[in-house]
């Protein structure tokens, strides 16, 4: 068994791999505390240096009374700094207007310097110079804007990872894929467009885009230049054979499935259709219309399957395997699976940021829960390479790097608009979704990974046998019930554990 601790030991490509930007200023509320305190101390210094400027050094006497100043300009920077902050909160008032919050924290500086050199210390021993009492607050206060701000800019999803990013590795897909008749299901959702837009670069024959949402259809046919759009849905066998008929694409990448836990557990008929059925009429046409190769966007719900939608799509990797033993030689099938996708339609980190931006509460499902997490890019790149790869079908992987747990993916998030966990924006637990769990896994215990000659891309071999024609038998029989409205929807997730169980042979042994 492939090692997790080997993940990302090797290069990502022949090409040198390609890192991310380290992450971005995004410090923890002590360490924010700290750097105010600083900026206190650092500008009654510097204040004071500037008052006696022409004079070439500072009188002992003020050289002395400065020593206390310095502890207590850091104490009130770190007040003004956890002002500004409060003030910036999503729910404050002040929260809309960008210069506000940092005007009235600094006024509020000067006012409580102004008392403490005019009122509390203004005997000559302790009392400083105006000027040292009106700039130094403005100094401490323009730095503590500034440490905010630094950290409140726009976020793009790949600061948020701690692993080098992959990138399209257009050299070696150009020699499997340029010239190619593509086709993409799915081609309206975050994987499929991001597929349509990096398949380009390889300059295929054809790319023909495909979805029932024809208004992201129509989006990413502006976009994308070269494109070429057909709405259908994958669930019409008959609609599919036909298209692919006509078109006889070489190439197909099957992102289209719904792939929302909670949605698909409370529509289980649905979830059948697209994921299952959709899955079989598109791999049935392709071989049909003599296509080279499909791969099908599977996922790491898929291993253990807890979820009526990680069943879906375990039975759709049974079926790709089961549609490649009857295929014929031309057609190679396989199946990719991989993790959460950052920053795509629906995902944690899009719900996070705008519960962010409401003021919270975060909602977190477990204090433990932890996924693996890449970005859509990586994802239709990954994808991409896997389809060149030059070996037969079957089941792969994409290597994640390590698993995240996602209360840390909030916390950095939050630190990452100038907030601070828990303090500024609430943590929420809210328990496991029905069919989520706290950790997934890239392979079950009778699969083992091994290596292929791309280096992001792990083979799964199953330790199983999986009977094909039964398979695809109790599909068809299952989806003659559901046509007659037979099957209630508790009935669901068992029918399709059965069925899993019935036609893979647990433990057996593999041949070569």
């Amino acid at each position: 068994m492939v090692s997790k601790s080997r993940f990302w030991a090797r290069p990502l490509y022949e090409c040198p791999p390609v890192r991310n930007r380290p992450l971005r200023f995004s410090p923890a509320p002590w360490q924010l505390a700290a750097l105010d305190a600083v900026a206190g101390a650092a500008a009654v210094t510097l204040a004071t240096l500037l008052r006696f400027a022409d004079e070439g050094t500072v009188p002992p006497t003020y050289a002395e009374r400065l020593l206390p100043w310095v502890a207590i300009a850091g104490v009130v920077q770190v007040l003004t700094g956890e002002l500004m902050t409060r003030l910036r909160r999503p729910q404050s008032s002040f929260a809309h207007r960008p210069v506000a919050p940092f005007l009235i924290a600094t006024l509020a500086c000067l006012v409580v310097v102004t008392v403490l050199n005019d009122v509390m210390f203004r005997e000559p021993l302790w009392h400083l110079p105006h000027f040292v009492a009106i700039v130094w607050p403005l100094l401490a206060s323009a730095a503590s804007a500034a440490l905010r701000l630094a950290a409140a800019r726009s976020i793009e999803v790949e600061e948020l990872l701690t692993r080098p990013v992959v990138r399209l590795d257009v050299e070696t897909c150009s020699a499997a894929l340029g010239g190619k008749r593509i086709l993409i299901t799915g081609a309206a959702g975050s994987i499929g467009a991001e597929l349509a837009r990096q398949v380009l670069a390889v300059e295929p024959a054809d790319v023909l885009a495909v979805d029932t949402n024809e208004t992201g259809l129509y989006e990413l046919q502006g976009d994308t230049p070269g494109v070429r759009t057909c709405i259908a849905d994958v669930a019409d066998a008959r609609r599919m054979r036909e298209l692919f008929l006509r078109e006889r694409p070489q190439v197909i990448f099957h992102a289209a499935a719904y792939k929302h836990v909670p949605l698909v557990e409370a529509n289980p008929d649905q979830g059948f259709a697209i994921n299952v059925l959709g899955t079989l009429a598109v791999c049935e046409a392709a071989v049909a219309a003599g296509a080279e190769r499909v791969v099908v966007i599977s996922t790491d719900k898929a291993v253990n399957p807890s979820s009526f939608m990680g069943l879906t799509k375990r039975v759709a990797e049974l079926m790709v395997v089961a549609l490649s033993q009857s295929a014929p030689s031309g057609t190679i099938l396989s199946a990719v699976r991989f993790g959460n996708v950052l920053g795509s339609r629906g995902s944690v980190v899009p719900t996070l940021l705008r519960q962010i931006e409401a003021g919270g509460p975060i909602t977190i499902t477990h204090p433990e829960a932890q996924r693996y997490f890449m970005t859509v890019a990586e994802a239709a790149s990954l994808v991409l390479l896997s389809a060149a790869d030059g070996s037969p079908g079957g089941l792969f992987v994409l290597d994640m790097g390590d698993e995240v747990r996602i209360e840390e993916l909030a916390q950095r998030l939050v630190r990452l608009k100038g907030l601070r966990p828990g303090r500024d924006v609430r943590v929420q637990y809210t328990g496991l979704r029905p069919g989520e769990k706290l950790r997934e896994e890239l392979h079950a215990a009778d699969e083992r990974l091994a290596a292929t000659d791309r280096g992001s891309v792990w083979r799964v071999v199953p330790e199983y046998f999986v009977d094909g024609r039964a398979l695809l038998e109790g599909v068809r029989e299952l989806d003659a019930r559901r046509q007659a409205t037979r099957v209630d929807v508790p009935e669901y997730p068992g029918l399709l554990r059965d069925l899993i169980a019935r036609v893979t042979g647990k433990h057996a042994r593999v041949p070569a």
